[in-house]
C-alpha cells in the first residue's frame, strides 16, 4: 500500500530530476546555438526598435503623445542592449579565442551557455511584448473649457479667494464631489475653467476629463466629451456599455478630476459612467450649476454658492471693459449709475461696458435709462439685471443687420459651433443685407459682423478658428427671449416627438427644430409669416416628412436640412417659389429632381450628402449664385450643360471625393452618359469663386481663360484624398486664398495648359507633389516667378533642381517677392534654393523679405541656400565623406580637375586636398530672410554648416548687424555630415534674440552648439532639446572672442530658459566648456564688442557653468556636471585681473595658461521648470553648490521653479546635489524625481536637500546598481533635524540590487500623503526606516517582477510588509541557488573522474 503511494511521487521527482539534468547538460552542448540564437534574437529586436523609432519620431512630428506603455517598452529594450552588447563583445568574444571556440573549461562553456540562453528569453519576452506599430502614439487631449472671455475677473480678490479654497477641497482625500453654484453669468464655468487650468499646471491629477451638460440632457454625448479628453475610443453604441467601459477607464487612472459643467436637474453618475463615493477617491467630480438642489441631491459634499462682484470690484472691472471715457466728469456719475445697474454680475458688466465704451454722455444717459425701465424676462436661473444688461448690449447694436445676425445664432443648438458660412447663406437668403449683391460681399459682411459681436462678448470664439463661433449659454437664452418677440421659435429638446403647438407656428417668422424622434407632423399648417425653417434630425432613426408639409409655407426664404434621413424631398416643396436658400448637411437625398422648380433660388448647398447625381431640372435655376457639392462622395455625373445654364452663377464648391468623370471638351458623348466638362465654366461672366478637387489636370481646359480675370481659387488635382480639418478652415476663411495643388502629373502637361500659367500668376498658395520632369520651380512654372505665391510646398518631385535659376537674363523680375512660407521634402536632386546671384537689375539687398517659416527635410544633395554668393571656403576633407555630392557652377576649373581626381580614387583623401564645406546660409544669404520666424532643417546629408556668419561686418557708423532677429523656433535632426549649427562669428553681431526654442538631434559629428558669442544673445530661449548626437561635448562652447585676455569678464543670461532636455549624448560633458587663455589677443573694439559692459565679478548672471544654481546675490555657487576635475570655490575666494582671467588673490598662476577661469553663468536660479538628462555618459555631477557665503539676511534661491528632474543612463553620475547646506534655499517647487539606468550613484539626496523638497510628489528610480539608500546620512556639517516628505504620494523602487534601506537612520518617519509604494527587484531591500513610520493613505506595498507582474502586500505596517516581502524572497533565492550550486558541484566531481 505504502508502495503505491510513494512510487508515483518517486517518479514524478526522478522526471523532474533528469528534465533539470537535460536542461543542465543542453547548456554544454548547444553553446554556439545558444549563442547564435541569441545574435538572430538580438538583431531581430534591433530591427524591431528602429521601426518603434521611426514611428515615434513620426509621431512626435505630428504632436501625438506616445503611449506610455510603448515608451516602457523601448526603456526595456534600451537597458538590455547595453547589456547584451556586453555579454557578446566582452564575454563571448574573450572565451571563443582558445581552440576556436571549443573551451577546455566545462564550467566557463556551462555558465556561458546559460547566460546566451537567458538573454534569449528575456529578448524572447521583448518580442512578443513588442508593440503594434501601427498604435504607438494617440493624439493630444482636445484644449480644455472654453468660456466665456472673463478671464480677468479671477484677479479680483473674492475670485482669487474662492479659487484657493476650492483647490484646497479637490486636495483634501475626504471629499470627491464639489460644486460651483450661482445665477447665470455670474462666471462658474469661467472659474471651472481657471481651477482646471491651476490644477493642472500643479499636476494635482494626473487627467482631467471635462463634459457640457446643459439643459437638455444627452449621455451619449457627455460620455464621448469625456472620453475624447481621455483619448478614449467608444466601440460601444449604447448608453448604458459605454458607461461600464468608462467607469472602467476611469477606475484605472491613478488620479482624475471630471469636470461637469452647467447642470441643471441631478445627473446620475453612474448612468454616465462616472465611479464616485466609496472606495473612488481617485476619480474627483467638479461641477457647475445654477441650481444648488440639483447638487444637493447629486450628495456633493461641498458647495461654495458664487457671489456677485463687490461694488468697487464691479467698478474697477467696469472701467477696464468702457475705456477712459469713464472718468470724464460729466460721465462718471452716469457710469458710476450704470455700473450698478449691473448688479456686480460679470458677463453683465463686460457686455454694457463694452457696448459703452467711448460713448457720448447722451448715449450714456439712454443707456442709463433703459436699464432701469427694462421689463425682465422670467428665465430660469437667469437674474433680471443679466438679461436687461444683454439685452441692453443687444440694441446698441449698430445695425439691424448685426442685430439678425445675433439672433440667427440662436437657431443652433447649445454648445454647439456655429458656422459662419450658414449665418451667410441664411442672411442672403432673408435679404438681411442692405446694398449687397454677391455672395462673396454678403460673406465679407457678416464677418465683419461677426467679428463685432465678438468683440461686444455677445458671441465667443470657437476652438474650430475662424470658420465658427460660439454663444454663451446666458447669451442665448437672452438672444431666444429677444427673438421670441420677433416671431422665433426655438425648440431644441432631441427627446422632442412632435411639432410644436399649431398656433406657435403659425405666428412664426423663423422656426428651429432638434430631434431624434419627431414622429408626428401637423396636418395642413399655415405659417404666412415663416421666412425660415431649420430642421436637424439627429440619431439617424427612420424619419419622414408629409407630403403637405411645405404648402402653408409659401413665404419661405430658407430651408436647411440637416441629418435628414429619407431620399426624396416632400411633394409641396414646388410651392415654394420665394425660397432663395436650400442647404441639405448629411442628408439621405439621392432624388432632388423637385428643386428644378425652385427657380428663385439663388444658394443651393449638398454638403455630405448622398446624391448620385444632380437633375437635369437644375438647368432652370438661371438665378442660382452658390452651389456646393462639397464630400459627396457618392456623386459621379452632371449632366453636360447643365453648369453652363447657370448664368448667374458665382461660386462653385465641389471639395471632397467626389467621382465625377470630367469630359476633357464639351460634346464628346452622347448626353444620356455623358459627363459635364469644366469648359463650361469659362462661360460663365459672374463666376468669382471655384472651389473644385479633380482626378488630374487632363480635365482643365488648356487653352481657355476664365470671362472673369479676378476668379479666385481653390483646385486640388491628383491623390483624390480627403479633406481635412486644416482644409476646411481655409475653405471657409472669408479672407480667401488662391490655392493650387498639383500632385502626380508631368511638367509637359503643366505648361501646355493656358489655363494652369494664368492660375500661377494669381496663386498664393502652391503645392506640388511628384512632378516629373520639373528642374526649375519658380521661372519654368511661371515665367514670371510668382509675384503673388505666399506658400510653396513641394514634395516627392525626383528632378527638381532649384527653386530658383536665376542665371538667364531673360528672367525679369526677382521671383517669390511676397513669400511667407517655404517648404521642401524628399527632393533627392535639390542642389540650391536659388542659383546664381539675382539680376542686379532687381537685387535690392533684401530677397526673400517675407519669408516667415522654412522646412528643408530630406534634400541629400542639398549645398546651401545659394552658393554663387560670397567666398567659397576650403576645408580639409574628413576621411569618410563621401565626394559624390560636391560640385557646383562656381567651383573653379582646377578645383574641378581635383576633385574629378579624387572621385575616381577610392583609397582615403589625402590630407592635403582641399574639398568645399557646404553651408547652409553664408554671411550674405542670412540676410536675405529678415522676417523668418521657423526654421526647420531635417537630414540634408551634404551639409556641414547651417549659419556661416564669415564676413559679415559692422556698418561704419557702427550699427550693430541684425541676423534673424525675428527667428523663435529652430529645429535640426538628421544631418550626418553637420559640424557647425553657428560658425565663424565675428564681434558686433546681434541677432537671434528672438529664438525660444531650439531642438537638435541625430547629428553625429556635432561637437557642441553655441558659441558663447551666440549663446549670449539668446535672451528669450525658453527650451533647449538635444538628442542622440553621438560627438557633442559642449552645449556651449568658447569662440574665438573669449581666448582674449586683455578685457574684462562679462556675463549673460537666459532668463527665460524653462526647459533643457539632453539625450544619448555619450560624450557630454558640460553645459558650457571651460575657457584657457593661452595667449593675448589684441585689444578689442568696444563700439563693435556686443557684449554686455559688466564690471563686477558678482554681478546677475556671472559666474559658472553648466545647470548652475546662480543665486541672484552678490556671491554666486558653482554647479559642475563635468569630469574635468575642476576646482570648486565660492566666488569670495576670486578676483578679477586686468587682463581678463579669473584666479585667487595674490596667486602667483594668475594669468598663467594653464591655470582656466570660468565660463559665464547660462541660466538663472529661478527659471527652469524641467530638465531631462538622458544617456550622458561623462556626467558626475548635475548640481554642485558650493559655499556661498551668503549674508546673514539672505538665503540663497536656487532654481525655485524647477518641477521635474528626470535623470537616464548616466554611469558615471556620482552626485546629484553635492555640498548641500542649511543657508540654501531652493528646489521648492520639484514635483518629479526620476532616476534610471545611474549605476555610480550610490544614493540620491542628503538630509540638507531633502529638507529643501518640501513639494516632492514622486519619488521613481530604477535600474541603479550601487545605490544602496535613497535619504543619505546626515554628514557631520548638517545639522540633525527630521526630513519631512508630506507631499510625496508615490515611490517607485525597481530593479536596485544593493537597495538596503530607503534611510539607514530614524529620519523622515511622516508619510502623511503617501498613497503607492513599489519595490520591484529589489533584492537586497529589507526595511523602509529602521523606526516606526506614519503612513494613513497606504494600502499596501507593490512586489513583483520586471515581466510587469505585480501583487499587493500589507501587514499593517510599510516595514513589516517590506520584511515580508524580502524574507518570501530570500526563501525562494536560497532554493533556486542551491540547486544550482548543486549541480555546478555535481559537474566539477565528474570532470576530475575523467581526468
Amino acid at each position: 500500500m505504502e508502495t503505491e503511494l510513494i512510487n508515483p511521487v518517486v517518479d514524478e521527482i526522478e522526471k523532474q530530476l533528469m528534465e533539470q539534468i537535460k536542461k543542465q547538460i543542453g547548456y554544454l552542448i548547444h553553446l554556439k546555438s545558444n549563442i547564435k540564437n541569441l545574435e538572430d534574437k538580438f538583431q531581430n529586436l534591433l530591427n524591431r526598435r528602429l521601426v518603434v523609432n521611426l514611428k515615434i519620431d513620426a509621431a512626435e512630428c505630428n504632436g501625438e503623445i506616445i503611449d506610455p506603455e510603448v515608451q516602457r517598452w523601448v526603456i526595456k529594450v534600451d537597458n538590455i542592449k547595453e547589456d547584451v552588447q556586453r555579454f557578446l563583445e566582452e564575454d563571448v568574444k574573450a572565451n571563443n579565442m582558445c581552440l576556436d571556440g571549443w573551451c577546455p573549461s566545462p564550467k566557463t562553456r556551462y555558465s556561458l551557455s546559460r547566460k546566451a540562453k537567458k538573454k534569449t528569453l528575456e529578448i524572447d519576452g521583448l518580442l512578443s511584448g513588442a508593440p503594434d506599430v501601427t498604435k504607438v502614439s494617440y493624439p493630444p487631449p482636445p484644449p480644455g473649457m472654453r468660456s466665456l472671455s472673463l478671464e480677468g475677473i479671477m484677479d479680483l480678490e473674492s475670485r482669487t479667494k474662492m479659487m484657493k479654497e476650492i483647490l484646497e477641497a479637490l486636495r483634501d482625500d475626504k471629499i470627491n464631489m464639489i460644486a460651483i453654484c450661482g445665477m447665470g453669468g455670474i462666471g462658474k464655468t469661467t472659474m471651472a475653467k481657471v481651477v482646471e487650468k491651476r490644477a493642472k499646471d500643479d499636476k494635482l491629477f494626473d487627467e482631467v476629463g471635462i463634459a457640457v451638460v446643459s439643459q437638455t440632457l444627452d449621455l451619449k454625448m457627455i460620455q464621448g466629451q469625456i472620453a475624447e479628453m481621455l483619448g478614449l475610443k467608444f466601440v460601444e453604441e449604447y448608453p448604458l456599455a459605454r458607461a461600464e467601459r468608462l467607469k472602467a477607464r476611469l477606475r484605472g487612472s491613478k488620479s482624475v478630476l471630471i469636470i461637469l459643467d452647467d447642470v441643471w436637474d441631478a445627473l446620475d453618475l453612474e448612468a454616465v459612467g462616472i465611479p464616485c463615493g466609496g472606495l473612488h477617491n481617485k476619480c474627483k467630480i467638479l461641477l457647475t450649476s445654477r441650481s444648488e438642489e440639483a447638487c444637493t441631491q447629486m450628495k456633493t459634499q461641498k458647495i461654495f454658492p458664487i457671489e456677485v462682484l463687490s461694488e468697487e470690484e464691479a467698478w474697477n472691472l467696469f472701467k477696464e471693459m468702457a475705456g477712459n471715457c469713464v472718468d470724464t466728469p460729466s460721465i462718471h456719475p452716469i457710469a458710476k449709475d450704470v455700473a450698478n445697474e449691473c448688479g456686480g454680475l460679470p458677463v453683465a458688466i463686460v457686455t454694457v461696458g463694452r457696448a459703452l465704451e467711448n460713448k457720448s454722455e447722451t448715449e450714456w444717459s439712454a443707456a442709463l435709462q433703459q436699464l432701469k425701465n427694462a421689463i425682465a424676462k422670467n428665465i430660469t436661473g437667469l437674474d433680471s439685471k443679466v438679461y436687461s444688461s444683454i439685452q441692453l448690449s443687444y440694441s446698441y447694436l449698430k445695425s439691424d443687420e448685426a442685430k439678425s445676425c445675433f439672433l440667427l445664432c440662436c437657431l443652433f443648438p447649445e454648445d454647439d459651433d456655429i458656422p459662419i458660412e450658414f449665418l451667410v447663406r441664411y442672411g442672403v437668403g432673408q435679404r438681411l443685407f442692405a446694398k449687397i449683391d454677391t455672395v462673396a460681399e454678403a460673406r465679407n459682411r457678416v464677418h465683419a459682423i461677426v467679428k463685432n459681436l465678438k468683440r461686444s462678448f455677445l458671441l465667443l470664439d470657437s476652438g474650430r478658428g475662424e470658420i465658427c463661433v460660439k454663444m454663451h449659454d446666458v447669451v442665448r437664452d437672452v438672444a431666444i427671449a429677444v427673438a421670441e418677440n420677433q416671431g422665433f421659435l426655438v425648440r431644441c429638446n432631441e427627446q422632442m416627438e412632435e411639432w410644436p403647438e399649431k398656433d406657435s407656428c403659425e405666428r412664426s417668422t423663423a422656426i428651429s427644430l432638434v430631434s431624434t424622434e419627431l414622429k408626428r407632423h401637423p396636418d395642413g399648417l399655415e405659417c404666412p409669416k415663416l421666412e425660415l425653417l431649420k430642421l436637424l434630425f439627429k440619431g439617424g432613426t427612420s424619419q419622414t416628412l408629409p407630403p403637405n408639409l411645405f404648402k402653408g409655407m409659401k413665404g419661405l426664404k430658407v430651408l436647411s436640412l440637416i441629418g435628414m434621413p429619407f431620399p426624396s424631398l416632400p411633394q409641396s416643396i414646388n410651392v415654394l417659389q420665394n425660397l432663395r436658400t436650400l442647404q441639405f448637411v448629411g442628408c439621405e437625398i439621392t432624388d432632388a429632381s423637385a428643386i428644378g422648380e425652385l427657380r428663385k433660388l439663388e444658394i443651393l448647398g449638398f454638403f455630405g450628402c448622398k446624391i448620385k447625381e444632380l437633375p437635369r431640372e437644375m438647368r432652370n435655376l438661371s438665378y442660382l449664385k452658390f452651389l456646393e457639392l462639397t464630400e459627396c462622395n457618392n456623386l459621379e455625373r452632371i449632366p453636360p450643360n447643365l453648369l453652363s445654364s447657370l448664368s448667374h452663377l458665382e461660386e462653385l464648391c465641389m471639395f471632397g471625393g467626389n467621382c465625377v468623370d470630367w469630359e476633357p471638351m464639351e460634346g464628346n458623348k452622347e448626353e444620356e452618359e455623358a459627363n459635364a466638362s469644366l469648359t463650361e465654366l469659362m462661360s460663365l461672366s459672374y463666376l468669382v469663386v471655384l472651389k473644385i478637387q479633380i482626378p488630374n489636370i487632363k480635365v482643365l481646359p488648356k487653352d481657355l481663360a476664365f470671362k472673369n480675370e479676378t476668379i479666385k481659387f481653390q483646385i486640388f488635382s491628383g491623390d483624390n484624398q480627403k479633406i481635412y480639418e486644416d482644409d476646411y478652415k481655409e475653405y471657409f476663411c472669408s479672407l480667401f486664398k488662391n490655392i493650387l495643388r498639383l500632385a502626380s502629373c508631368d511638367v509637359s502637361d503643366i505648361v501646355e495648359s493656358q489655363m494652369l500659367l494664368q492660375l500661377f500668376k494669381k496663386s498664393e498658395i502652391l503645392e506640388l507633389k511628384g512632378i516629373k520632369g520639373l528642374k526649375n520651380i519658380a521661372y519654368e512654372l511661371d515665367k514670371e516667378g510668382f509675384q503673388c505665391l505666399k506658400v510653396l510646398e513641394v514634395c516627392d518631385s525626383y528632378d527638381v533642381e532649384y527653386v530658383m535659376d536665376a542665371t538667364s537674363d531673360q528672367n525679369p523680375r526677382a521671383a517669390l517677392p511676397t513669400l511667407e512660407s517655404l517648404e521642401l521634402v524628399d527632393l533627392p536632386n535639390l542642389k540650391e534654393i536659388y542659383h546664381s546671384q539675382f539680376p542686379e537689375r532687381s537685387f535690392s539687398g533684401v530677397c526673400f523679405g517675407n519669408l516667415k517659416s522654412l522646412e528643408l527635410s530630406t534634400l541629400p544633395r542639398l549645398i546651401g541656400f545659394c552658393t554663387g554668393v560670397g567666398p567659397v571656403e576650403l576645408l580639409q576633407p574628413s576621411l569618410n565623406r563621401e565626394v559624390g555630392r560636391i560640385g557646383t557652377d562656381e567651383v573653379t576649373n582646377l578645383e574641378k580637375h581635383k576633385m574629378t581626381e579624387i572621385q575616381q580614387d577610392t583609397s582615403p583623401f589625402p590630407e592635403s586636398t582641399p574639398i568645399i564645406s557646404h553651408k547652409l546660409f553664408s554671411s550674405n544669404t542670412i540676410l536675405w530672410a529678415p522676417n523668418l520666424e521657423n526654421f526647420i532643417l531635417y537630414k540634408a546629408d551634404s551639409l556641414e554648416v547651417v549659419f556661416d556668419l564669415e564676413g559679415l561686418r559692422a556698418n561704419t557708423d557702427h550699427q550693430r548687424i541684425a541676423v534673424l532677429a525675428q527667428l523663435k523656433t529652430l529645429e535640426v535632426k538628421n544631418l550626418s555630415e553637420l559640424r557647425y549649427v553657428w560658425k565663424n562669428v565675428p564681434l558686433g553681431i546681434q541677432g537671434f534674440q528672438k529664438l525660444t526654442s531650439i531642438e537638435v538631434s541625430e547629428c553625429h559629428r556635432l561637437r557642441y552648439l553655441f558659441p558663447t558669442s551666440i549663446a549670449k544673445l539668446l535672451v528669450e530661449l525658453q527650451s533647449i532639446k538635444i538628442g542622440n548626437c553621438d560627438a557633442i561635448e559642449n552645449i556651449v562652447q568658447r569662440d574665438g572672442e573669449e581666448e582674449a585676455t586683455d578685457i574684462k569678464p562679462y556675463s549673460f543670461e537666459w532668463s527665460s530658459v524653462k526647459k533643457i532636455y539632453l539625450q544619448h549624448c555619450p560624450k557630454l560633458k558640460t553645459i558650457g566648456s571651460e575657457i584657457q587663455s593661452p595667449r593675448k589677443l589684441k585689444k578689442i573694439n568696444r563700439e563693435l564688442d556686443s557684449r554686455p559692459n559688466e564690471q563686477e565679478l558678482g554681478s546677475p548672471g556671472f559666474v559658472r557653468r553648466c545647470l548652475e544654481c546662480v543665486p541672484r546675490r552678490k556671491n554666486d555657487g558653482l554647479m559642475v556636471v563635468s569630469n574635468q576635475g575642476t576646482t570648486n570655490k565660492s566666488q569670495k575666494s576670486y578676483s578679477v585681473k586686468e587682463e581678463g582671467t579669473l584666479g585667487k588673490p595674490n596667486d602667483p598662476k594668475v594669468g598663467d595658461s594653464n591655470n582656466p577661469s570660468e565660463i559665464g553663468s547660462l541660466f538663472p536660479s529661478h527659471i527652469i521648470e524641467s530638465i531631462e538628462l538622458n544617456h550622458c555618459d561623462l556626467l558626475e555631477v548635475i548640481f554642485q553648490l558650493e559655499e556661498l557665503n551668503v549674508e546673514e539676511s539672505h538665503m540663497a534661491q536656487v532654481l525655485d521653479q524647477l518641477r521635474e528632474l528626470v535623470l537616464y543612463y548616466l554611469p558615471k553620475l556620482t552626485h546629484i546635489w553635492k555640498k548641500g547646506l542649511e543657508r540654501i534655499m531652493g528646489f521648492g517647487n520639484l514635483r518629479l524625481l526620476k532616476v534610471h539606468g545611474c549605476n555610480s550613484l550610490t544614493y540620491l539626496f542628503s538630509p540638507s536637500i531633502a529638507k529643501l523638497l518640501v513639494m516632492l510628489e514622486t519619488i521613481n528610480v530604477g535600474y541603479c546598481e550601487k545605490i544602496e539608500e535613497i535619504l543619505a546620512r546626515a554628514g557631520e556639517e548638517e545639522e540633525e533635524k527630521d526630513v519631512l516628505f508630506h507631499k510625496v504620494n508615490s515611490i517607485s523602487l525597481k530593479g536596485l540590487p544593493n537597495l538596503k534601506f530607503f534611510c539607514n537612520e530614524a529620519n523622515a518617519l511622516e508619510w502623511p500623503s503617501l498613497k503607492e509604494i513599489k519595490v520591484i527587484n529589489c533584492p537586497s531591500f529589507i526595511t523602509f526606516i529602521p523606526s516606526k513610520l506614519s503612513t494613513p493613505k497606504l494600502e499596501g506595498v507593490y512586489n513583483g517582477d520586471l515581466k510587469g507582474v505585480e501583487m499587493c502586500h500589507w501587514m499593517g505596517d510599510l516595514n513589516a510588509a517590506i520584511e515580508h516581502i524580502f524574507k518570501g524572497r530570500e526563501e525562494q533565492a536560497n532554493h533556486d541557488t542551491q540547486q544550482e550550486e548543486q549541480f555546478e558541484v555535481t559537474m566539477d566531481i565528474q570532470m576530475m573522474d575523467r581526468r
